[in-house]
């Protein structure tokens, strides 16, 4: 398959069905995951989520010409200054496109200064040797409730 023509676009509230659904499936054969219940996951797992959406900026990439289909999101943002990965997912088809390059690149970010992730996958261990990023899964326990840096950002340009 080649690539397809892509658009990286803010994540809307039309895409958080998709995103929940996606990550959460995703992440459940991790093996930090593997062997809670699933139950306790998804329960515990969506709130997580939920604080990520709102503290940190999910890009989605989709088709260029109906941004409705999704190829994949990534959802990251900066932790005193460092940037974080919580996660990035492509969908099987659209793998090994560059997608997901294209999705890390979206970001103002430097990849060879230090950098950490939060969810630890085959994908992150890959990107984390190739980036070096360090596996920092204890963020997630300090998550802030409400902000997120791109809103925030606007209203702050809003203001000048």
């Amino acid at each position: 398959m080649s690539a397809p023509q892509i658009q990286l676009r803010a994540a809307g509230q039309e895409d958080v069905g998709f995103i929940f659904n996606s990550w959460l499936k995703s992440y459940k054969f991790s093996n930090f995951t593997r062997n809670i219940t699933n139950t306790i996951y998804y329960a515990e797992h969506h709130k997580i989520i939920e604080k990520l959406l709102k503290s940190h900026q999910t890009i989605i990439a989709c088709n260029q010409e109906d941004p409705s289909q999704i190829y994949g999101f990534i959802n990251a943002g900066r932790v005193d200054g460092i940037f974080c990965l919580n996660y990035i997912y492509v969908k099987q088809p659209f793998r090994n496109l560059s997608i997901g390059k294209a999705l890390l690149n979206a970001y103002d970010h430097d990849l060879s200064t230090a950098s950490v992730y939060t969810h630890h996958t085959r994908v992150a261990e890959r990107l984390a040797a190739k980036y070096s990023m360090i596996y920092h899964p204890y963020l997630l326990f300090n998550l802030p409730e409400e902000t997120n840096t791109s809103e925030e950002e606007s209203s702050n340009d809003s203001e000048e």
